[in-house]
């Protein structure tokens, strides 16, 4: 018996030799078949046929690493090129398959989070990502596109919870953002006339971020709206003490709100005061109309005179000062300012009033987030 095993041994052997030789030279003509699909579909993207090239990819029998990261990729580029579709169709495809492992599943997640966002599908986008952090709670990287997607819907709360639990992991300081998300919902309660509530949240982001000058704002809306002027006043220039952008953005309310001859005062003392120290063009015009309310007229006449022959006068200064001008000189008819005035004026109008220092977006309603490039605290006076 033992020696017609002996003897069987080397047909076994043999035998096993052929079956491995045979499943190596399968192996090798489906890499190589798979070798030439992905090169056919590589010469349907050279040719500008992407549609081939999709059908190609997407009917690709094994995902391993490195073709993972490559149908990543080739979505990405589809998206960066304005072909969401086609994005979607990758990463879609990607996420479906079940020979993925933990993390290209999270990557292509990921991608497909974006690509619905670029597509404006945000409740889509919200849920992909949500559903990313549900599963695994250290991928931080689904936390931005989530907050840009609750700045975009104003949902300020989740904005707020989601900006704290990147803070946590990250350890990135946020808190700049999170006053701006506590303000906004001020702001909205303070439409609705609920000033306890709005108390209680100006106090939740003076806590977040204590040197914000948009807190002091807020301060001040909540202090007019309870009829305390003087500490709104005090408020609003405390706000532009610390941030002179801030002077364009509430003159109008200001002027409209605080009419009493008295309050004009101490607002065109504190102009005057900060114009005088920075010598800033901006504050110039904000002066002259501020004197032109008091009755200031005759006052400012060498003031305009210098600003003109050696400041730096900007659209804005000159309309105002052809309007003190043309006030003082009506009786003298030594050139036509009115008609001076009223082309300035116009050609002023036409002009965007405010512009972002981040991405050169201009603007005639000032915003304290930047509609084009989404960054807080970068538009100021043009």
């Amino acid at each position: 018996m033992q020696e017609i095993l002996f003897l069987l041994l080397p047909i076994a052997f043999y035998s096993g030799w052929q079956a491995a030789r045979k499943r190596y030279k399968g192996r090798q003509e489906q890499r190589k078949d798979i070798s030439v699909r992905f090169v056919q579909g590589i010469n349907y993207l050279l040719s500008e046929e992407p549609d081939k090239a999709l059908d190609v990819f997407l009917n690709y029998p094994d995902i391993d690493e490195y073709t993972a990261n490559t149908f990543l990729l080739l979505g990405n580029l589809f998206r960066n090129r304005g072909e969401i579709n086609r994005a979607l169709r990758i990463h879609q495809n990607l996420v479906a398959r079940s020979d993925l492992s933990k993390a290209q599943r999270a990557s292509a997640m990921l991608a497909l989070g974006e690509d619905f966002f670029a597509a404006g599908l945000l409740d889509r986008a919200e849920s992909v990502f949500t559903e990313l952090l549900k599963d695994d709670p250290k991928h931080a990287d689904a936390c931005e596109p989530l907050r840009n997607i609750y700045e975009q819907l104003h949902e300020w709360d989740k904005a707020i919870e989601i900006t704290q639990y990147a803070q946590q992991r990250s350890k990135v300081d946020r808190s700049r953002l999170i006053a701006h998300y506590y303000c906004e919902l001020a702001t909205q309660e303070l439409q609705k006339q609920n000033l306890f509530r709005v108390e209680e949240t100006i106090k939740k982001a003076a806590k977040a971020y204590p040197a914000s000058a948009r807190v002091l704002v807020s301060k001040g809306d909540l202090a007019y709206a309870r009829a305390q002027r003087e500490e709104a006043l005090e408020f609003y220039r405390q706000a532009i003490e610390k941030d002179t952008r801030l002077l364009g953005v509430l003159f109008n309310q200001l002027l409209n709100n605080f009419n009493h001859k008295d309050e004009l005062e101490r607002l065109y003392s504190f102009v005057q005061h900060a114009f005088t120290k920075t010598q800033d063009a901006k504050l110039f015009g904000y002066l002259l109309q501020l004197a032109r309310k008091l009755g200031k007229i005759t006052e400012m006449r060498t003031q305009v005179e210098e600003h003109l022959t050696k400041g730096k006068p900007t659209l804005n200064t000159l309309v105002h000062s052809s309007d003190v001008l043309a006030h003082l000189w009506q009786e003298e008819k030594i050139c036509d300012i009115p008609q001076l005035q009223t082309a300035l004026q116009r050609l002023s109008a036409s002009q965007p009033d405010f512009q972002c220092a981040q991405c050169g977006y201009k603007m005639h309603g000032y915003l304290w987030r930047c509609p084009a490039c989404h960054q807080w605290d970068t538009v100021s006076n043009v």
